[in-house]
C-alpha cells in the first residue's frame, strides 16, 4: 500500500513538473511572438539557449510521465 501511495505521489509530482515546464515554454514563445524577449534577455543567443533548455525540460518530464516512463 505504501509503495503504491509513494508511486502515486511521485507521478502527481512529475505531472505537476510537466505542467510547469509546458507553461514556462509557452511563456517564452509568447515573449518571442510579441518581441518582449528583447527587454529581458541580453541577446538572441541567450534567449535561444533558455528556450532550448525549456524544450528539453518538457521532453524529459514527458518521458517520465508517459506510460512506462522511469523517474
Amino acid at each position: 500500500m505504501t509503495k503504491t501511495l509513494t508511486a502515486d505521489i511521485q507521478r502527481r509530482n512529475a505531472e505537476r513538473q510537466l505542467f510547469n515546464a509546458r507553461r514556462s515554454l509557452s511563456h517564452l514563445v509568447e515573449l518571442y511572438n510579441n518581441g518582449q524577449w528583447r527587454l529581458l534577455y541580453r541577446d538572441e543567443a541567450t534567449f535561444a539557449e533558455v528556450v532550448r533548455q525549456a524544450r528539453q525540460a518538457v521532453d524529459q518530464w514527458t518521458a517520465i510521465v508517459a506510460p512506462g516512463g522511469h523517474e
